[in-house]
């Protein structure tokens, strides 16, 4: 089996990585892949043609003034699936590069396999026509965007969220109070001082003494100094030492608020943009009323959400302080955390990924050996 893998984001060198070990399990010694992709593709077994490291560009302005530098790779991407003949091309992610690549290789015959679905669903449905054309068929990595884009004629298939097998629940709850302020800038910024007020707030009402705050490596540490200086706050390097110790939570929204769910970790989400961004969001944003992943992914509020203005210590501990005052209430909330892990599949999702491929390819299909 040959495949062209194009993977232009970090997560995506690791989803594909995952996809191509498990490929690799099941046909060993006769996968060939090459591409787009990091350090995990590499580490799979992937000839890296194109080093992802050398494309990773945010915002508008950035990616206009790069504009040259992806037109070239896309004609070097092209170049070399004219010359090798991959069996099919392995999307990962990376949607605006990925779905132009995608639509010259439909159109020349070459199958093409998108991994993890745009979020077309919370906003720009229209583009949903450009999916169709650009893939054959669609993995998604939640069971409602299958539903989505199969009303709106893609060839979609849910197989799963790798977090669900990464993460175990707590065996046993801890005592602290778990702070996940985020990783970008923006979001430490506006979040972390009113977490640490409530966390104040809670300690000099003796309802709890510690709170474990997730720190991240891509921001400069002073962004922590005000945590530093806070007695009973203790510091961590991303998410699992926290929510390993943590009792309840309060969460920015994203894939954090999976974590913390997958952990069975009660908690509170928490949005603060600029009045500008959250304008655009309010307008742009129509597929969904919720701000927290897992609460949409279970389909209802698992974690109430204090958004802009809510976002104040005195709302927070209103929602916390019966998390811990009452284990009656926290062991209600634990429960209904479920839901989120339910609904991710089941299985091993770059497993489900790989047998999805086989299967589409139409490739004899073998035990998948240790």
């Amino acid at each position: 089996m040959k495949l062209l893998i194009s993977a232009g984001e970090v997560s995506g060198d690791q989803r594909g990585a995952e996809v191509l070990n498990a490929l690799t399990r099941i046909y060993p010694g006769e996968v060939e892949a090459f591409g787009l992709g990091g350090s995990e593709l590499a580490g799979a077994g992937m000839k890296i043609t194109h080093d992802l490291s050398n494309y990773a560009v945010m915002g508008f302005a950035e990616i206009l003034k790069s504009l040259g530098k992806f037109l070239k790779l896309e004609k070097e991407l092209k170049t070399l699936c004219a010359k090798e003949k991959p069996d099919c091309i392995l999307l990962v992610d990376y949607p605006g590069f990925n779905m132009r690549l995608g639509r010259w290789a439909k159109k020349n015959g070459i199958p093409v396999i998108h991994y993890v679905a745009p979020q077309m669903w919370a906003w720009g449905s229209w583009r949903v026509k450009k999916l169709v054309k650009s893939a054959d068929i669609l993995f998604t990595l939640f069971a409602f965007e299958e539903t989505f884009f199969k009303k709106r004629g893609v060839n979609a298939v849910f197989t799963g969220h790798p977090l669900r097998q990464a993460i175990t629940a707590q065996a046993k709850p801890g005592q602290a109070l778990g702070l996940l302020p985020g990783s970008r800038a923006q979001e430490v910024e506006k979040l972390l001082p009113e977490m640490l007020k409530a966390f104040v707030k809670l300690r000099d009402k003796g309802i709890v003494t510690e709170a474990l705050l997730a720190v991240s490596d891509h921001l400069d540490q002073s962004f922590y100094k005000e945590a530093r200086e806070t007695q009973g706050v203790t510091l961590h390097k991303g998410t699992s030492a926290v929510l390993e110790g943590s009792k309840a939570a309060i969460v920015c929204s994203g894939t954090a608020t999976l974590e913390t769910a997958l952990f069975s970790v009660p908690f509170v989400i928490c949005y603060k943009t600029s009045g500008f961004t959250y304008f655009l969001a309010k307008h742009l944003v129509k597929g969904v009323n919720k701000i927290g992943l897992a609460n949409i992914i279970a389909g209802e509020n698992v974690a109430v959400e204090l958004i802009q203005n809510q976002v104040t210590p005195e709302n927070m501990c209103e929602q916390l302080e019966p998390l811990f005052a009452d284990e009656k209430v926290a062991e209600a909330a634990r429960l209904k955390l479920k839901i989120v892990r339910e609904n991710l599949g089941d299985g091993d999702s770059a497993v489900n990924v790989a047998k999805e491929i086989i299967s589409f390819l139409k490739l004899e299909k073998v035990e998948t050996k240790n």
